[in-house]
C-alpha cells in the first residue's frame, strides 16, 4: 500500500501545456503537442531546458491525480484552457531514483532570500503567489541538471508506464532519414558490430582451437521507427475520459512499412566466424 494514498503511482510530463506568449518552447520542442511526442518516442528520451525560474535545464512532471488529469485536459485550470492529450506516463518510484524531486513553491520574498541556494536547489524553486502566479494545480517535479551535464532521461520499461495520446489507436509516424544521417548511423552500428567482435575474439582465444577469421557486415534502412515507444501502454483522450487503448507495437508497424524504402525496415549486423576446434576437422 502506498505511504500517500492520495497521490498517485505515477507522474505524468505534458507535451502540450496551455502557454502564454511569453512562454516559448524550445528549439528541439517547437511544433504541436503531437509533433513534440513523435520526437520523443524516436529520440527515447525526454530533454531537459531551462525552464521557469531555472537557469539549468530540467524535465518538468506533474503528481495530479487521475481525477486531476481528467479535469486539466476536459476543462484547464485557471482559467489557462485545457491542456493537449499528449503525456509521457512514468514511474513515480523511478523517478525518485532517477533525482527528481517536488519543487519548491516559494513567494517573490522567499525566491529573492534563496537566490544563493546551490543551483540543483535554486532550479526547483517556482513562484507561488495567489492570484498572480498560481500553479499549484500541476504538483509539480523537477529532474534538475547540472550546466555541463546532457540534459536527458532516457525512455526505459521500467521508467515509463504508457504514453497519453489525442485518438485512438495512434501510432508515431516512421521518419525518413537522409543519406548523411542512415550513413552516421550505419558507422554507429558498425562500430557497436566489430566492438562486440573484439570481445568473441578475445572470448575465443580461451578455447582448445584458433578462430581463422572474424568478419563484420551491417545494414541500414533510412525509415526510422519510434523504437522506444515499443509495447508502451496506451492511452487516448476521448474527450471525457482517458480511455485504455492496448499497447504500441512497433514490431507490426515496422513489418507493414517495409515498402517504403526498398530498403528493408531495420538494422541488420552479421558476424561471421571461421573456428578450427583443437584435435583437427573444421
Amino acid at each position: 500500500m502506498s505511504m500517500h494514498p492520495d497521490l498517485p503511482d505515477t507522474l505524468v510530463h505534458f507535451t502540450g501545456r496551455p502557454r502564454g506568449q511569453r512562454d516559448v518552447p524550445p528549439d528541439f520542442a517547437r511544433g504541436t503537442a503531437e509533433e513534440r511526442m513523435v520526437s520523443i518516442l524516436h529520440s527515447g528520451v525526454l530533454r531537459g531546458a531551462p525552464d521557469f525560474w531555472a537557469e539549468a535545464p530540467v524535465v518538468c512532471f506533474s503528481e495530479v491525480t487521475e481525477t486531476a488529469r481528467r479535469v486539466m485536459l476536459r476543462d484547464g485550470v485557471g482559467g489557462r484552457g485545457p491542456y493537449e492529450p499528449w503525456g509521457v506516463v512514468l514511474d513515480r518510484a523511478q523517478l525518485i531514483s532517477a533525482g527528481a524531486r517536488p519543487v519548491l513553491y516559494l513567494s517573490k520574498g522567499e525566491m529573492d532570500q534563496t537566490k544563493t541556494l546551490p543551483p540543483r536547489l535554486r532550479n526547483r524553486r517556482v513562484r507561488y503567489d495567489p492570484g498572480s502566479s498560481d500553479w499549484l494545480h500541476e504538483r509539480e517535479w523537477r529532474l534538475c541538471f547540472e550546466p555541463e551535464q546532457t540534459p536527458e532521461l532516457a525512455i526505459t520499461p521500467q521508467l515509463v508506464v504508457g504514453v497519453i495520446v489525442g485518438r485512438q489507436g495512434w501510432m508515431p509516424a516512421p521518419r525518413q532519414m537522409g543519406v548523411a544521417d542512415a550513413a552516421l548511423e550505419a558507422k554507429a552500428l558498425s562500430q557497436t558490430a566489430r566492438a562486440q567482435m573484439e570481445e568473441l575474439k578475445a572470448a575465443a582465444a580461451d578455447l582448445p582451437g584458433s578462430v581463422r577469421r572474424l568478419s563484420v557486415s551491417g545494414g541500414t534502412s533510412r525509415t526510422k521507427f519510434a523504437g522506444a515507444a515499443d509495447r508502451l501502454a496506451r492511452w487516448y483522450w476521448d474527450g471525457e475520459d482517458l480511455v485504455p487503448d492496448g499497447v504500441f507495437d512497433i514490431r507490426e508497424q515496422q513489418m507493414r512499412g517495409l515498402p517504403y524504402d526498398g530498403m528493408g525496415s531495420g538494422l541488420e549486423v552479421s558476424i561471421k566466424v571461421d573456428f578450427t576446434p583443437g584435435g583437427g576437422g573444421r
